[in-house]
C-alpha cells in the first residue's frame, strides 16, 4: 500500500519533474560581483524546480552563492583580475572603451592557464548534460566555450544593461548615439542628446566597444581558446549572435527608452527586503542619541582603499573627521587608520543593505556599481557616487538624472570639495523625496520582473532552450550593410550616375 501512495505521488508530480532543467551560469573569475547581480534570478528558477549551478575560476574560497557550485581551483596561480594596475586606473585614469580590453585580457589569459593545468575538471562540467548554459556577458572565454562544443545552447547575461557592441551583435536596432554612452567620460556629468558633441562621444564610444570588444577582445578569445575550438576559432561575435536571449540586471525605469526585441529582457526591477536586522554592536552605533543620522560610505568589494593613492585616502578621511554631528560607517580592508575619530567605524564587512534600510540613515557615498545604485533606489537612500571604473559614471548619471544623487569627480577630489557635496545632499531633502518618489513608481508593474523573467525561462525550456527562428530579429542573419541599407545609399546613386552618363 505504501509503495502504490508513493507511485501516485510521482505519477501526480511526473509534469513538474518533467519540466525541470539543469543550467549553468558560468562567470568571470572570481566573479561574486557578477554572480549576485543574478543569483536572484537563479534562486528564482530554483523555485521552480529547476537545478541551478554556478561555474568560475576562484583564487580564493568565496561566499555561499545558494546553488551548486562547479568551481576550478586555480589557488596558487596568480589573479590577474587583482593588481595594483588595475587600482591605479580605478584611482587615478580615465576608464574608456579602450581599457575594456584589459579585462578581456585577463579572462583570456586564464582561460588559456585553466585549459593548461585543469582542462579535465574543465571538461567533466562542461559534460554535464546541460540543458542550458547562462553565459557572463563579459570576460568569461572559458564560459563561452563550455557551450561553444557541447552545442548546447546559450543565453547572454548582463550584470549590468546591454553593453553596445554586445546589442549591437544580437541586432537591437539601438541608436547608441542617442543613448548615455555606456563609458561616459568623468566631464560629461551634465550629458545630454540634445548637444551635438554628446551624441559625437556617444556614436565613438559606440563603434569604439565594437572593435574592442569584437576585434581585439575577440582575438584575446580565439587565442585562449585555440586548443579545443579550432580554426576558423571562436567568433565572440557569432556567440551573441546566436544566443538564444538577453537577460539584464538593469532596472527599466532607471534607464532611458531604448529599442528592444522578443529576445530581450530586465529582470532587474525588484527590491528585496532585509530578512534580518542589526546586531546590538551595529545598532547601539548608528543609532546613537547625538547623531544627526549615519552616513554609509561603501565602495563594493573590488576596491581596497590600501591601495589608494596616499592624497586620496588622506581627503576622505580629513572629511569623514570632520562630520562629527554624524555616525560614520566606513567599509574599509585592513587596519583602522591612525587618526580617525570615534564617531566613524571601519568594518572590512558592513551589513550594507541593514545600514541603507535604517531609518537613521540619510547617505550613501559609493562609486556607482549598478547594485549599490539598485540598493540606494530600494533603500530611498539620498547618495553620492564617485565612479571608479567600468560603467559606473552611467550608473551615477541615470541615479542624479532622476534627482536623488549628486556625482564627484575623483579628478578635482579635494576636501572642500567632498564635504561641500556631502552636506548639500544632507542638509537639502530634495534628494530624500526625490528619493522617496522614485521608489513608489519604481516596481510597479502587472508582474513581478523575476517572476516574468521565470515565465520567459520556462518557454525557452519549452522549445529546448532555442525559440522558433521567426521569434528572432531579422538583423541578426542580415550584414550591417544591409541592416542599415547601406547597400540602397550606395546602389542608386551608381545607377543614378549610369544613366545620367548613357
Amino acid at each position: 500500500m505504501k509503495n502504490l501512495f508513493l507511485i501516485f505521488i510521482i505519477f501526480l508530480n511526473l509534469p513538474f519533474l518533467c519540466e525541470s532543467a539543469k543550467v549553468l551560469l558560468t562567470v568571470m573569475d572570481q566573479g561574486r560581483s557578477h554572480a549576485t547581480s543574478i543569483t536572484p534570478l537563479m534562486h528564482r528558477l530554483q523555485k521552480d524546480g529547476h537545478l541551478t549551478a554556478l561555474e568560475m575560476a576562484t583564487y580564493k574560497k568565496d561566499m555561499d552563492f545558494g546553488m551548486a557550485e562547479r568551481f576550478i581551483n586555480m589557488s596558487g596561480f596568480e589573479n590577474h583580475f587583482i593588481s595594483k594596475d588595475f587600482f591605479k586606473i580605478a584611482f587615478e585614469d580615465e576608464f574608456t572603451f579602450v581599457h575594456q580590453a584589459v579585462p578581456f585580457f585577463f579572462g583570456s589569459i586564464s582561460c588559456n592557464r585553466i585549459l593548461k593545468h585543469q582542462k579535465e575538471r574543465w571538461m567533466e562540467i562542461a559534460n554535464e548534460n546541460w540543458d542550458l548554459f547562462l553565459s557572463d556577458s563579459l570576460f568569461s572565454p572559458c564560459g563561452y566555450a563550455m557551450a561553444e562544443i557541447t552545442g548546447k545552447p546559450h543565453v547572454m547575461m548582463h550584470s549590468s544593461d546591454v553593453e553596445s557592441a554586445h546589442g549591437t551583435f544580437k541586432g537591437f536596432s539601438r541608436n547608441y548615439a542617442l543613448m548615455v554612452p555606456n563609458f561616459l567620460p568623468y566631464s560629461m556629468s551634465n550629458f545630454t542628446t540634445d548637444k551635438w558633441w554628446h551624441r559625437v562621444i556617444s556614436t565613438v564610444d559606440w563603434f569604439g566597444s565594437m572593435f574592442i570588444t569584437g576585434g581585439v577582445a575577440g582575438f584575446a578569445q580565439k587565442w585562449a581558446l585555440r586548443s579545443i575550438i579550432p580554426f576558423p576559432y571562436f567568433s565572440f561575435y557569432d556567440y551573441n549572435r546566436r544566443s538564444s536571449f538577453s537577460f539584464t540586471d538593469m532596472p527599466d525605469p532607471l534607464y532611458p527608452i531604448g529599442a528592444r526585441t522578443n529576445d530581450y529582457f530586465s529582470f532587474g526591477t525588484y527590491c528585496n527586503p532585509p530578512k534580518n536586522q542589526l546586531t546590538e554592536e551595529w545598532a547601539e552605533f548608528v543609532n546613537a542619541p547625538e547623531s544627526k543620522g549615519t552616513i554609509l560610505v561603501a565602495f563594493g568589494t573590488i576596491i581596497d582603499w590600501r591601495f589608494a593613492p596616499e592624497e586620496k585616502f588622506e581627503i576622505f578621511l580629513n572629511v569623514l573627521n570632520k562630520l562629527t554631528d554624524y555616525r560614520v560607517v566606513w567599509s574599509m580592508k585592513g587596519e583602522r587608520p591612525d587618526g580617525l575619530m570615534t564617531h566613524v567605524k571601519v568594518s572590512s564587512w558592513v551589513p550594507q543593505q541593514l545600514i541603507l534600510n535604517h531609518e537613521k540613515t540619510v547617505l550613501f557615498v559609493s562609486h556607482g556599481g549598478l547594485k549599490s545604485v539598485k540598493e540606494a533606489v530600494c533603500s530611498a537612500t539620498p547618495s553620492i557616487f564617485m565612479p571608479m571604473f567600468a560603467e559606473q559614471m552611467r550608473n551615477a548619471w541615470l541615479a542624479k538624472s532622476k534627482g536623488f544623487a549628486r556625482i564627484l569627480n575623483k579628478f578635482h577630489l579635494s576636501e572642500s570639495y567632498l564635504e561641500n557635496h556631502i552636506r548639500e545632499v544632507v542638509e537639502h531633502k530634495s534628494y530624500q523625496t526625490n528619493a522617496e518618489h522614485f521608489l513608489s513608481t519604481f516596481a510597479d508593474s502587472p508582474m513581478p520582473a523575476l517572476d516574468e523573467a521565470a515565465f520567459k525561462f520556462k518557454r525557452l525550456f519549452k522549445y529546448n532552450g532555442k525559440m522558433p527562428k521567426y521569434f528572432y530579429p531579422k538583423a541578426i542573419d542580415l550584414s550591417y550593410i544591409e541592416t542599415l541599407n547601406l547597400d540602397f545609399w550606395v546602389l542608386i546613386p551608381l545607377i543614378l550616375c549610369w544613366l545620367v552618363s548613357n
